[in-house]
């Protein structure tokens, strides 16, 4: 049925997109996002799960400020939740990092901009130079054929094999 299907979905992001915080009301918000968009293409569900609280306050960009980025967000994005283990650089991190400046949350759980916080400067990433902000960066990422690739993958080990079958994953990833 298809709230079978929904719920097999919202259990799989839910270990791809891993976060645990000792806040129940958080969590729970998290869990109904990830409810709410498991069978959605992954570019909403992506954006949705990096505004959620839980994940800003459980990957420290509660902290990531202009004057000082933390790049924990920003590197768990793209190694974990889009692109794998090496397919970005240090320096595509850092940028990253500066572009999601300013992003958090308020004491009601809602995803809150701090526009003074926010590094509005020039930033490179993956060779292109822009003004990005958060969701521009996101969007960068999703048109990496490597997310699509990460993702398949991903997907056809927790529903068909352990062992991948290259040819099938790869066609798959391009549709």
């Amino acid at each position: 049925s298809p709230s079978f299907l929904r719920e097999k979905m919202t259990f799989f992001w839910h270990g791809h997109f891993a976060c645990n915080l000792r806040r129940p009301f958080l969590m729970q918000q998290q869990h109904n996002t990830l409810k709410e968009n498991a069978l959605s293409n992954f570019g909403e569900l992506l954006h949705a799960i990096s505004k959620d609280p839980a994940m800003l306050q459980f990957l420290n960009n509660q902290q990531n400020k202009k004057r000082s980025p933390n790049e924990n967000f920003a590197r768990e994005v793209m190694e974990l939740f889009t692109l794998g283990r090496g397919n970005y650089t240090e320096n595509d991190i850092k940028e990253a990092a500066r572009a999601f400046t300013g992003w958090g949350s308020n004491k009601e759980g809602q995803f809150n901009f701090r526009k003074r916080q926010h590094d509005y400067g020039q930033k490179t990433i993956f060779g292109k130079t822009k003004d990005y902000n958060g969701e521009e960066v996101l969007d960068l990422l999703l048109e990496k054929p490597q997310t699509a690739r990460f993702i398949t993958e991903k997907l056809f080990r927790f529903f068909v094999s352990e062992h991948i079958d290259e040819q099938l994953v790869a066609s798959l990833s391009q549709n």
